[in-house]
């Protein structure tokens, strides 16, 4: 018993009804993933969690970046009343990343609504301070950072000596663990919001970011006159999501369309991104007397294909599995290196057109997001320091453009939240002890569901009883043996701390 399939079969085979319809392996595939689910957040198991770097963003400030042409810090044109500001040249670290952030300017925090280009922005509000068409004042900050999408809950946080070890984050003193703080003990320690250093001692949970779910969509085809495209007499799935301050949030209702013979060898695929009563979602162009965002300011559109589905004959194959769309083109091995970059369309279009069959590539990402909730931190102090400086790079012949980055990374771990189980392959990620369990909460809930109490209480005690005995393995558990030791005097009368060990040498 490994994969989906397998489990299936055993809960029918167990329940001895194993009806061969697609809506009833559906229905049951539904509530493995529930059992799935329900198991995995049970207890902190100890094989349940990811590592990655988290990377600190230090403040975009005039001083560091440099007009090459002029010599000068690049400054800033503000006008009061407007929510753009223009500036002298190119920020190569502004991105999109960097929305929802704050920008001081004139010694007064406005909150970044859309970040246009590296050159300009949008205010959620109107600036208020003084007219300057060449402002150095301003500074860009990095304050709430974003927790994985997959993530359930951030175990740790520190500042260690990787991925930078000479003389970096993990230099001596040891920086180590950062504190997690609730907000309400935050605010009784009355924290500076707006305190930076060059390291972080804790972080403070912040408010979730929600974003909103899409709403549904319309295709259409049309001619591309090229051999790369989408081969006739064959469907596809595809739905889509918001992106906003680059967060994703749920997806849209699903289309499915079928590309007919044309006058080319292909077809391109045309999406129009639509709301329920039918209108087209885009945003409209900043206009110089927009005192507030507009409705869908900064909301781009991110689109998604079924791969768990039959393209000769247009059904689905069990729970849909959603990958991303990337941008591909006629050839891999073009500058820029955005092909295998997700297509994402602008806030202000109403459609996207995919033109390469390649963008539907099988290793394409999964979409991770269920419900469009984003967990974020607030490091105390905001970290303004770096171990590399990162130069930037213009695309060759060769290779691909390198961006400007001030490279300072810590180490998370977090307890993450598995895929869901689509395919009739797919493996539970979790130790093979555990799939039985799996399938006591399935039958559990089946007789549950068709009134048989005495079965369903029979298989939540073997539920119980064998989850017991797999905590003993497999839950996290703290050392209990404590050992003291003294501090030995050195050779000048002082205490000796090994601060690479977790003991002294007494």
């Amino acid at each position: 018993m490994a994969n989906l399939r397998a489990l299936r079969e055993k809960i029918k085979n167990i329940t001895d009804y194993s009806p061969d319809l697609q809506q009833y392996n559906d229905q049951v595939d539904d509530m493995i993933n529930d059992a799935y689910h329900f198991l995995w957040t049970t207890k902190r198991w100890t094989w349940a969690f990811k590592e990655y770097f988290f990377k600190f963003e230090p403040d975009i400030t005039p001083e560091r970046n440099i007009d090459i042409a002029t010599g000068l810090a690049i400054a800033a044109q503000v006008n009061k009343g407007s929510r753009q500001v223009q500036f002298s040249n190119t920020l190569f670290r502004l991105t999109t990343i960097w929305e929802g952030q704050p920008i001081e300017i004139q010694n007064y925090e406005y909150i970044i609504s859309k970040v246009v280009s590296p050159t300009e922005i949008l205010l959620t509000e109107q600036f208020h301070g003084t007219t300057a068409g060449a402002d150095t004042t301003w500074k860009i900050k990095f304050r709430y950072y974003d927790l994985p999408q997959d993530c359930i809950e951030l175990l740790n946080l520190s500042h260690r000596d990787i991925p930078n070890s000479n003389g970096g984050t993990g230099r001596f003193p040891p920086y180590g663990k950062l504190i997690g703080l609730m907000p309400r003990r935050d605010e009784q320690l009355n924290l500076r919001m707006d305190y930076a250093a060059s390291y972080a001692e804790a972080y403070v949970w912040s408010e979730n970011k929600f974003i909103p779910p899409a709403e549904t969509l319309s295709l259409s085809q049309v001619d591309n006159g090229l051999v790369f495209g989408f081969p006739f007499n064959t469907y596809l799935e595809v739905c889509w999501a918001f992106v906003k301050d680059n967060k994703i949030g749920a997806l849209s209702e699903p289309q499915t369309i079928l590309f007919t013979e044309g006058q080319t060898v292909t077809k391109s695929l045309v999406i129009e991104f639509k709301s329920w009563d039918d209108q087209t979602i885009v945003a409209d162009s900043w206009q110089s007397y927009d005192r507030i965002p507009t409705q869908y300011e900064g909301y781009r559109k991110q689109i998604f294909w079924n791969a768990n589905f039959n393209r000769t004959t247009g059904e689905r194959l069990g729970l849909p599995i959603w990958k991303a769309f990337n941008t591909a083109a006629a050839i891999r091995n073009q500058p820029g290196g955005t092909y295998l970059e997700p297509m994402i369309a602008a806030d202000t279009a109403g459609t996207i057109q995919v033109d390469y069959l390649a963008s539907i590539d099988s290793g394409n990402p999964v979409y991770i997001e269920y419900d469009g909730q984003h967990q974020r931190i607030r490091p105390y102090p905001r970290v303004d320091a770096w171990d590399e400086l990162v130069t930037e790079q213009p695309s060759g012949p060769n290779y691909s453009q390198v961006d400007k980055q001030l490279l300072r990374e810590g180490v998370a771990r977090y307890y993450y939240k598995p895929r869901l189980l689509g395919f009739d392959s797919d493996t539970p990620q979790m130790p093979n002890e555990f799939h039985q369990l799996i399938v006591y909460k399935v039958l559990e809930t089946l007789y549950d569901k068709t009134g048989n109490i005495s079965n369903a209480q029979s298989y939540r005690a073997r539920f119980d009883k064998e989850v017991k005995q797999l905590e003993k393995r497999y839950v996290d558990h703290v050392d209990s043996l404590v050992q003291r030791g003294q501090f030995q005097l050195g050779q000048y009368n002082r205490f000796y701390y090994d601060y690479a060990s977790l003991k002294t040498n007494g």
